[in-house]
């Protein structure tokens, strides 16, 4: 490798392109983290440059950081170009700094200094490709954001294309694309330091002559383009790009693994001489696009996994590596699990494994954004309720590999012995803490099964006999439904479980309606329940300490417990019950909330009717979550 020290006006002086290739990551620096802390640097240095005067020359100049590029061999007449291997965030931003200050400089007329910055931020050659006038050429999904900001001219011409936008009830509007953000910032601190103004944007009294602003805008120029200073580090043909991308990799913002992931796949194809762009477009290019909004795309949203949060590919990539080899992943060592996991396959095809990639993360995916408008969407979205992801490498498995070997009816089967096999632990209050284990090895009993069906899960899940792992029995599932405090352990799980059973109440006689309503957990015994409206029990021996801690007990559990909109849920909350039933029957159009309207009783509410409330829903419940004998 070649390393070099260039100044800014050295690096982009000369008719070169800088490509970033497709399948590195979008622009990601801060204003906060990256952004401010350059400008100070370069108002800084800007104020010692007006000091020196024509001296300037003499000051210690400023260290931005390295980049590492490698040689692109020119076709025909093209522009010479340089990929870029690590850097391009830090090259990125300094050719926004330099558009920023062409463009204000034109605003005030300093049309000589705008000649010299439009000599570095675009290449002149006769019979260029318009591609070729950029001297940064960013990933794909920056291109023509980038291309926006370079022609617009003025933040005035370019913020119609990208105006804030405000979601229904959102306190903060939607995020513009960092590109934007960066171009703004920069032009608006160039404009502040080149007038003089304070903080508030308040300019001296009086203002500055346009000498002046001329004269603090050549010294803003200088100050980043002969007093910053990049080394740039050219990779010969014997370098190992991927290993140098990793080495700087703790420079700027850290990388997802599924960035290094993403490198590390396209060097290899490069090595074997395969089409990287093509490839890029093809097969991963879903995976970094933005959202049409320009915000995060579905894959760059972050979900939680244990105490951490990782983007969904990067949990994607964690469960795929453990589906393939049906053992436990290390999730803080994502990439270095990949690298091995390539590694120890046979002249893998790079297609190959891009196009099964592709094809399980469509199923992944729907761990995410499915609805319920079958079965499987259904278990989907209870799944995601319930916060069980270990299970995510025994789906793949089922509903990647094997989904088209199994009928329909078979998948149904076993997502609902998964889905029983949860839900029953969670309404028993059982640890999840060995899942990880367990379904691994369900997983390789599964691979190894012949044939797979029903059955052979159904054995699996039954095999386990302690606490740990036991799929509880129909009567220890009834017993926790009767007097385990459902809403407290969570009220989530609840109303979940509670729109599980009211769609299981619906029959043929009842119109298939769709509930739209947000739909929230009411206690029809309430939380703050006065004894006027509720009285306890006269009939029975036990005291009213008694009475009042058996009460206390039954008020969470799912006896008690119904759904209600947010409106109704309001205006019946903790009124008495002869009241509370009665606009329940009348308003309330769920299965469920039927049971009201014919009971014996209708003024009173108390512990012998949660009981036979609570019996009512779980016969509806051995229905939703089966478990077989034995």
């Amino acid at each position: 490798m070649k390393p070099e020290n260039l100044t800014v006006f050295e690096l982009f002086q000369k008719q070169l392109r800088y490509a970033v290739p497709l399948f590195q990551r979008q622009y990601v620096w801060t204003e906060g983290d990256q952004w401010e802390p350059l400008w100070d640097d370069i108002s800084n240095k800007a104020t010692d440059v007006l000091d020196k005067g024509e001296f300037y020359y003499e000051l210690h100049r400023h260290f931005l950081g390295a980049v590492v590029v490698s040689s692109v061999r020119p076709m025909g007449f093209e522009v010479p170009a340089m990929t870029v291997v690590d850097g391009q965030q830090r090259i990125t931003t300094l050719q926004l700094v330099l558009i920023a200050l062409r463009d204000y400089a034109r605003a005030v007329e300093h049309n000589g200094l705008a000649d010299n910055l439009a000599i570095l931020t675009e290449n002149k050659l006769h019979h260029m490709q318009p591609v070729e006038r950029f001297k940064i050429w960013p990933t794909n999904a920056d291109q023509r954001i980038f291309e926006d900001i370079f022609s617009a001219g003025s933040p005035g011409k370019l913020l119609p294309k990208y105006p804030l936008v405000y979601r229904k009830y959102a306190r903060q509007p939607e995020p513009r694309p960092r590109l934007i953000d960066a171009y703004l910032f920069f032009y608006r601190q160039i404009e502040k330091y080149a007038r003089d103004r304070d903080d508030d944007g308040n300019e001296p009294q009086p203002s500055l002559p346009i000498a002046e602003i001329h004269s603090r805008l050549t010294a803003l120029e200088r100050a980043v383009t002969r007093q910053t200073d990049v080394v740039t580090i050219t990779l010969d043909q014997q370098d190992n790009p991927q290993v140098i991308f990793e080495t700087l990799n703790d420079r700027g913002v850290q990388l997802d693994p599924s960035d290094l992931i993403r490198n590390f796949v396209f060097l290899e194809a490069a090595r074997q001489k395969a089409n990287s762009e093509q490839l890029y477009t093809k097969y991963w290019y879903d995976y970094d696009k933005p959202a049409p909004d320009g915000g995060l795309g579905f894959w760059k949203v972050q979900e939680s996994q244990g105490r951490k949060k990782y983007t969904r590919l990067d949990l994607f990539v964690f469960h795929y590596l453990t589906y393939q080899r049906s053992s436990e992943v290390l999730i803080t060592r994502i990439y270095k699990e990949f690298q091995k996991w390539w590694e120890d396959k046979t002249n893998p095809s790079i297609e190959t494994e891009l196009v099964q990639l592709q094809e399980f993360s469509k199923v992944f995916a729907n761990f995410y954004t499915s609805e319920e408008s079958t079965r499987l969407e259904l278990f989907y979205r209870r799944l995601r309720t319930l916060e069980v992801t270990t299970v995510y490498p025994l789906l793949l498995f089922l509903l990647g590999e094997r989904r088209d070997q199994l009928p329909p009816t078979e998948i149904e089967g076993l997502i609902t012995d998964i889905e029983s096999y949860l839900v029953r632990r969670q309404v028993c209050g059982l640890t999840t803490k060995n899942y990880n284990r367990f379904f691994l090895s369900v997983l390789s009993n599964l691979q190894a099964a012949s044939p797979l069906n029903r059955n052979a899960l159904q054995a699996l899940l039954l095999e386990p006999t302690g606490a740990a792992g036991r799929w509880p029995t129909d009567e220890e599932f009834r017993i926790a439904w009767l007097s385990q405090p459902a809403y407290r352990q969570s009220h989530f799980r609840a109303q979940m479980i509670l729109q599980a059973i009211d769609r299981e109440m619906k029959t043929d006689k009842r119109e298939n309606i769709q509930v739209l309503s947000k739909l929230t957990v009411e206690h029809l015994l309430p939380q703050k329940w006065h004894e006027s409206d509720y009285p306890l029990p006269r009939d029975d021996s036990r005291t009213h300490e008694e009475l009042m801690a058996n009460r206390a007990a039954m008020i969470h559990t799912f006896g008690n417990l119904t759904l209600l909109t947010s409106a109704l849920n309001s205006a019946v909350s903790n009124g008495p019950f002869r009241r509370k039933r009665s606009e329940i029957a009348a308003q309330s159009a769920l299965a469920m909330n039927a049971y009201l309207q014919n009971l014996a009783d209708p003024f009173t509410w108390d512990e012998k009717k949660i009981h036979q409330r609570g019996d009512h829903l779980f016969q509806y419940a051995l229905k939703v979550w089966p478990r077989p004998a034995g």
